[in-house]
């Protein structure tokens, strides 16, 4: 497997530890400590509940709505427990492969977001973005281990993503008059998150034994946030057009 400059996380005879030797190790370590146990990061492992729950209410929410023809909007909730779910195999294992499958929800999340954008701007049928969502992931795939074998920060291959959904969500928000409010809370809401992942990044009050609050568990929770309002942002937007 592909190496790291990192050790292994897990100490030797734990349960994850071969397979952090056959797999692979991940390209960053968080703050908190990686104990010898299944669930390996338990803070940074169960704040990934919240991303869950909020992905499975917001697809309820959409079938007892009249959002019906947007397909984007109808795969944002259980795109959300995806996210959510593989970020939580990621800290309960600790490996390269789980990272890279914890980059896949990733992928996942802001690449539905940049076809959603096309989708509204009238770039992508709604009939077909699934299958275009769907083929994205081979190239997003690709250019991750081209970046992992070239010693490229892996976490660049989804800032790519992220500036192809900002760029299309400015032309979106000049073509349609919405209002901005819950745009806004997402926002203030992915700040916070942002704040929090990088507190934990750079060891800012940093307490490693601490297994039940963590600044990166702090930036899943946030994250949960701002996704829901991110979803009723574009639920204004699905019911103007």
């Amino acid at each position: 497997m592909i190496g790291s400059n990192l050790p292994n996380p897990h100490p030797e005879g734990c349960f994850w530890f071969s397979y952090a030797e056959k797999w692979g190790v991940p390209d960053i370590k968080y703050c908190e400590e990686t104990l010898c146990q299944f669930i390996s990061e338990p803070a940074n492992t169960w704040s990934n509940l919240a991303i869950v729950f909020v992905g499975i209410y917001l697809h309820f929410y959409y079938k007892r709505s009249s959002l019906k023809g947007r397909k984007f909007v109808e795969l944002y909730g259980l795109n959300t427990v995806f996210v959510g779910a593989t970020s939580l195999l990621y800290h309960l294992s600790n490996n390269f492969l789980t990272q890279f499958i914890d980059f896949l929800g990733m992928y996942a999340f802001f690449g539905l977001l940049f076809l959603g954008n096309l989708e509204l701007l009238g770039k992508v049928k709604s009939s077909k973005l699934f299958s275009v969502y769907l083929i994205s992931f081979l190239p997003f795939s690709v250019v991750f281990f081209l970046f992992r074998l070239t010693g490229i920060p892996v976490q660049l291959s989804i800032g790519l993503v992220i500036l192809g959904g900002v760029l299309t969500k400015f032309i979106l928000l000049r073509k349609r008059r919405v209002n901005y409010k819950f745009l806004g809370v997402a926002f203030a809401f992915f700040v916070v998150a942002i704040s929090c992942q990088l507190a934990d990044i750079n060891r800012f009050a940093c307490d490693p034994k601490n297994h039940w609050i963590q600044f990166h568990g702090l930036w899943h929770i946030f994250n949960a946030f701002g996704m829901a309002a991110l979803f009723f942002h574009y639920e204004r937007i699905s019911k103007s057009s």
